[in-house]
This record gives structure tokens, sequence and C-alpha cells, in this order.
């Protein structure tokens, strides 16, 4: 039996104002066929769902504003940050593309970007990449250990390893480095 992979999804309503709207909202997402909310965060007018495709967005959207919980800019900031509202968050679907001098290994990032990092083969040791919100990232052998170490401050994030097969076959490690605020 094959596990159906999901994606989590960072999501913000304006009207939001209590743990009543959490559960209002779990009630709305968790009837609505392929997405479940995971968690909510009143204060910060926010709330994490796990959906099994972006096409499920498409149904979830006007039930919730049917419900007085219309979707609305996520806030941006340490009170809004994805990793601090998300402390679970990993990406889950890398998407690996062969260049001339590597590959291109993309995420979908909790801030809404298409993030990633440019492996290039002929490089020993290469710098981090970077993504808007502050994730780092590092992609090669043994990138998890040495993620760490390319850091001002490792004691300011948490990290996730994660190992992908490149297009050559080889597998590598994905280091991500996510600011706890």
């Amino acid at each position: 039996m094959r596990v159906q992979e999901t994606m989590q999804i960072l999501l913000s309503s304006p009207n939001i104002t209590c743990d009543h709207c959490i559960e209002t909202i779990r009630g709305v997402v968790d009837a609505t066929e392929g997405a479940h909310l995971v968690s909510g965060d009143p204060d910060a007018r926010t709330f994490v769902v796990d959906l099994v495709s972006g096409a499920v967005l498409d149904v979830l959207a006007p039930r919730l504003a049917a419900g007085d919980y219309p979707l609305g800019d996520v806030p941006t900031g340490p009170a809004g940050h994805g990793s601090a509202l998300t402390p679970d968050w990993r990406p889950s679907d890398w998407r690996i593309e062969k260049t001339e001098a590597g590959a291109n290994v993309n995420y979908d990032c909790y801030c809404g970007c298409d993030a990633g990092f440019a492996l290039d083969r002929s490089q020993a040791d290469q710098p981090l990449e970077s993504c808007c919100c502050g994730n780092q990232i590092l992609v090669g052998a043994g990138a998890g250990t040495r993620i760490a170490s390319k850091l001002d401050a490792p004691e300011a994030y948490r990290f996730d390893v994660q190992q992908v097969t490149m297009p050559w076959g080889q597998p590598l490690e994905v280091a991500l480095a996510i600011p706890l605020e």
C-alpha cells in the first residue's frame, strides 16, 4: 500500500481572534477531503494545514470564507514567522532538476517561496543559499554535519537533514537550517 504524501501550508484569516475560532476552522478543514488541521495560533491569526495537493486549497478556501474565516495574508516578521508557528515543518516534496553544472534542488517553503540550492559539482565546498524567510540550505556529501559550521549563530536554528537522489543516481544530503524565530 502506498502512503499518500502531504504538504503543510501556513494560512491566515484576519477573523481569527481566539481558540474557539481555531476549533471552528478545524471543523471546516477536517471535513474537507484531502485536508487536515495540524495546528493554529489565534495570536498570530494563522493555522497550519496538511493537504494532499494544492488543488484541495481551491475547495477549502471558499468553505472557510463561507464560515466567516476568509483567507488573508500571512503575517511576516517574528510574530508570524512560519518556522516559529510550525515547529515540525520540513520540506516534503523536493524537486531535483539536472543542470549543466549539477542540479537544482528546490522545495516549497512555508513562506510561499519556491526555494532551493544550485548544486555545482565542480565546487568541493559550496556556500549556503538562503530563502527570504532566513532558511539556509546546503546540498552535498555530509551537508548535515557541515551546515552548522557555516552559520554565524547555529544555536538560532533547528536543522532538518534529508537524503535525495540526484539525476545521475547519487544520493546526497540536503540540510536546511530553519530559524527558531
